[in-house]
């Protein structure tokens, strides 16, 4: 009599534990991609943003040269370093930002990512180089402000903003599947200290 009851409680037990298990598997699953996912996108944003730092750094020394911009687009492309795949970049903006709120003014080239084009990687493309060239607004680098002026202004500050899509690898967080931005901001650097410089 004692060892039947023994199987019905150790059968109950089991049961319970079958049911308890229902219950916590999708959250356990939920949690475990969840993490997944987010991990996914930090890393993305972290590369990218390092790109575009690195993108805005090589504008701030190129200052008015013609191909200013054709250098910052392989900048960002070469500070990729391979961790993202290319194709996630949507369009690529370098602009001129308000030197006190680091807003976009007026003055925007927007460039749309091409990787498989074997002449130039950007639409439109910015290489003197190529024939064909321009540049994808009306901020082109000669009317880039490289001056410093004697009460320490001027200079023009540079901004580098990066379009890129997520898609999740899994298809729980759905929301994650949109645009994001990343964006650099640098000053350009002088082509002369104020007057009689270098």
């Amino acid at each position: 009599m004692i060892r039947r009851s023994q199987r019905k409680t150790r059968k109950g037990e089991e049961g319970a534990a079958l049911v308890e298990m229902a219950f916590v598997l999708p959250v356990l699953f939920l949690l475990i991609f969840g993490a997944l996912e987010f991990g996914m996108v930090f890393k993305e944003r972290l590369t990218i943003a390092s790109a575009a730092s690195s993108a805005g750094r090589t504008g701030a020394t190129m200052g008015t040269r013609e191909a200013a911009d054709i250098r910052i687009l392989e900048a960002l492309e070469a500070g990729l370093y391979d961790q993202v795949d290319a194709s996630v970049i949507v369009r690529v903006e370098i602009f001129r930002a308000n030197t006190v709120t680091g807003a976009k003014t007026g003055d925007v080239n927007s460039y749309d990512y091409k990787p498989l084009d074997p002449v130039c990687r950007w639409t439109p493309c910015p290489d003197p180089a190529v024939g064909g060239w321009g540049y994808g607004g009306t901020w082109i680098p000669s009317v880039r402000d490289t001056t410093l002026d004697p009460g320490g202004g001027g200079l023009d500050v540079l901004g580098v903003e990066v379009t890129y899509h997520h898609t999740p690898v899994t298809n729980i967080l759905t929301y994650l599947d949109r645009d994001f931005a990343e964006r650099a901001l640098v000053r350009l650097e002088p082509d002369t200290f104020g007057t009689g410089g270098p």
